[in-house]
């Protein structure tokens, strides 16, 4: 099994550092790149400026790829893709499951088994960020609701990919593949 990791936290937790952190001590000297699946939202300052904040933080020699449309994360991760030989940090999984609320339960769990499917077949690790949506109020709307109940599948299914599995919370992370037991579900 690949060393994939994911890495999962409430909002400004830190969450995105430790990813960082955990990358550059997997990668060594090969390749990285960062790849930011979501709407980049021109017109939103304080979306940009979240934005930006990230650029900074990251070294300048990292690659970056924003990606506005859900199918293209599954060619990024591919094998003969370009990016076979970089490591990745996709940052984040709630930024691609709102890509791709759009689509029906069955085109979405489609596309949920196929990005399963490439990284279980990948060759380089992945390191996965992943909000924690669920912890709070109960979305009011249809969409928030869908928001976060594929989220929450999506980061599960993903977690079994993950050889490590971290939570932050506060700017404190928390190795849950040491310190767990994993949830069995009932079919």
């Amino acid at each position: 099994m690949t060393e994939h990791i994911i890495v999962t936290g409430a909002s400004r937790s830190g969450k995105s550092e430790w990813a960082e952190q955990l990358l550059v001590s997997k990668a060594a000297n090969n390749p990285i790149c960062y790849v930011a699946p979501g709407n980049l939202y021109p017109d939103d300052a304080s979306w940009q400026k979240r934005l930006d904040l990230h650029r900074q933080r990251r070294p300048s020699y990292w690659q970056l790829m924003e990606l506005e449309h859900p199918h293209l994360l599954l060619k990024i991760l591919d094998n003969s893709s370009d990016l076979a030989n970089n490591f990745l940090l996709i940052d984040s999984l709630g930024s691609w499951v709102s890509l791709g609320l759009e689509l029906t339960d069955n085109e979405w769990l489609a596309m949920q088994a196929g990005l399963l499917e490439v990284l279980s077949v990948r060759k380089l690790p992945v390191v996965l960020v992943s909000e924690e949506v669920g912890w709070g109020v109960v979305p009011a709307t249809v969409a928030g609701g869908c928001f976060r109940d594929r989220l929450g599948s999506l980061a599960r299914a993903c977690a079994s990919c993950c050889i490590e599995r971290w939570l932050v919370c506060m700017g404190e992370a928390l190795p849950l593949h040491r310190l767990c037991t994993t949830v069995v579900g009932m079919n």
